[in-house]
């Protein structure tokens, strides 16, 4: 619920937010978090109530920089999820947020038919990027994933430290 509600904030700011900061500090963080997670191999699980503010921070991040699954993914993976638990949760918030985004962004006059039209063109893409995703997924161990999530998340930090996404 919290990041339904941020996001819809967020989309409303979109238009006048210094995005190239926001980038930068999100890189920062997800850098550091990695980092953390790295030194302290025991951190222990976040409790279930930490999500309704992962969810707030992630809703208002998604509206404003786009999608922001690596700012969950250190919370997932410090929960427990690996694998299909961790993809499928990432997605369930994913079509929620988008959803919301959507709706938001068509109130606030950003979104056109040509807009629509990218998003209607890049499905297929999609959809094989998700068949191709599960079918290795399965295929590797959930230690091996746990690497792959954060080596992600690190390119991703370092992309958007450099002002690059």
């Amino acid at each position: 619920m919290n990041a339904t509600a941020s996001a819809v904030a967020g989309a409303l700011l979109l238009a006048h937010a210094p995005l190239s900061p926001l980038k930068r500090i999100l890189g920062l963080f997800l850098i550091g978090v990695v980092v953390w997670r790295r030194l302290h191999r025991r951190p222990g699980a976040p409790r279930d109530h930490a999500f309704v503010w992962v969810g707030a921070a992630s809703g208002f991040g998604s509206a404003l920089l786009g999608s922001v699954g690596p700012l969950t993914a250190p919370f997932f993976l410090a929960y427990g999820l690996t694998r299909a638990a961790y993809i499928g949760t990432e997605a369930a918030a994913a079509v929620t947020m988008h959803l919301t985004k959507t709706a938001a962004y068509g109130t606030g006059d950003l979104l056109t038919t040509r807009v629509l039209l990218y998003g209607a063109a890049l499905t297929p893409a999609t959809l094989a990027g998700s068949w191709a995703g599960k079918k290795i997924v399965g295929r590797v161990s959930d230690r091996a994933f746990v690497i792959l999530v954060e080596a992600g998340l690190v390119a991703a930090g370092l992309l958007f430290v450099a002002g690059i996404s």
